[in-house]
């Protein structure tokens, strides 16, 4: 029988990390504290490590070279969310992409993704309540996105829907995170739910472990019902593992194959684990985050206590691919074993909780919404808005 795992916490952190600065008050030990990047606002930053993270891993990277990106505005200039937008090549008969803008009016699409190489240029159609731009010749990422004014005012942002996901790693290094979950839920719904009130909200889950363990994966799908899932999270345990790598890739592949809806809502998917797949299984997660992109999934990574940098370049590829975010733990209130300091030039260090609640909220609401200074911990880098400033 395996000696169950003793987790002991890690120690408050004495000093800042080099180039950090505390930016507010110390969090009261037993907080879970964390950051974030979206690699989607810092392309050419991401490139470059997924290069170098490649050869030092020996691990695959997904194609989002040939990228392209702008921003939708209504006629007062205010950033247009939630407006249906096709790209296709010139000349073509149909679009490579069909999809909505997202939060600030963003559009970000890797056309090799799609299936459609890496073009020179390509055709965007904004289609906006009974109004239709096309922009025919649309460059391809490299500075700020370009700017595609729609002729008339546009309503502010209302998802018809809302499906929340979580894919959890319930290996038995992941005790501290999944009590976690199960106690801030029941919150993380109610800031949904005042986000976006006039959404229908389901919920998924998605457990799993390795070869070897009592389960591999456990795939609980999709409920309307509150209260069932928060009674699957409550029963969720962390036992298992033995090595580091886990079937992530099983995982993801049935979070893929789950019943996402179609049409103008919010698909939001959080993977939270501490390793990554078994380096066989690689392609296989990204195979699987890359299914998850094509029907608009979200994927947010959140790297937990102990996260190398195997795990963290996969996570950030599955988020990148689709325009999710990539969170990670960090030390500052010694919850948990310790945690890997990620590869990201810049970041903010809230309570996850908050985090989280500004993850949902930006997504429903269609505007991005940053941490205020009272509620940040530490600062890293030159931050502003998501940006990392050289």
């Amino acid at each position: 029988m395996e000696a169950p795992v003793v987790v002991e916490p890690a120690p408050m952190m004495a000093e800042p990390l080099p180039g950090s600065r505390t930016a507010g008050p110390r969090p009261r030990r037993g907080v879970v504290t964390a950051g974030d990047i979206e690699d989607g606002l810092n392309l050419a930053a991401f490139l470059r490590y997924q290069k170098r993270a490649t050869a030092e891993t020996g691990l695959p990277r997904a194609d989002l070279g040939g990228a392209f990106a702008a921003q939708l505005v209504d006629a007062s200039g205010k950033p247009a969310p939630g407006i249906r937008v096709t790209l296709s090549k010139p000349g073509a008969a149909e679009p490579f992409y069909d999809g909505y803008s997202g939060t600030d009016g963003r559009v970000l699409v890797y056309p090799a993704l799609h299936g459609a190489g890496h073009p020179k240029a390509v055709q965007l159609r904004a289609f906006g309540e009974g109004q239709t731009v096309t922009v025919q010749r649309f460059g391809r990422a490299g500075g700020p996105a370009q700017q595609v004014v729609l002729p008339a005012p546009v309503d502010g942002y209302a998802p018809d829907f809302l499906d929340l996901a979580f894919v959890i790693d319930t290996t038995g290094s992941m005790g501290d995170e999944i009590a976690w979950l199960t106690r801030e839920f029941a919150g993380l719904v109610r800031q949904a739910r005042q986000a976006a009130p006039g959404a229908n909200i389901r919920f998924g889950l998605v457990a799993y472990r390795d070869q070897g363990d009592d389960y591999v994966v456990r795939n609980f799908g999709f409920t309307q019902n509150q209260r069932q899932m928060q009674g699957w999270l409550a029963g969720l345990d962390a036992n298992g593992g033995g090595d580091y790598p886990e079937a992530a890739d099983r995982a993801m592949e049935a979070a893929a194959g789950l019943t996402w809806r179609r049409g103008k809502g919010e698909r939001l998917l959080f993977h939270i684990a501490d390793a990554p797949a078994h380096k066989a299984g690689a392609k296989r997660y990204l195979a699987a985050s890359r299914k998850l992109a094509l029907a608009q999934v979200q994927v947010f990574g959140l790297g937990a206590s102990g996260t190398g940098p195997e795990a963290e370049f996969l996570m950030r590829q599955a988020a990148a691919q689709s325009n999710g975010r990539y969170l990670f733990l960090t030390d500052d209130s010694g919850v948990g074993l310790a945690h890997g300091e990620p590869s990201v030039a810049c970041y903010k260090v809230t309570r996850l909780k908050s985090l989280l609640s500004r993850v949902l909220v930006s997504e429903l609401t269609g505007h991005r919404r940053e941490a205020p200074g009272s509620q940040v911990i530490r600062e890293v880098g030159s931050y502003r808005d998501g940006v990392c400033r050289q």
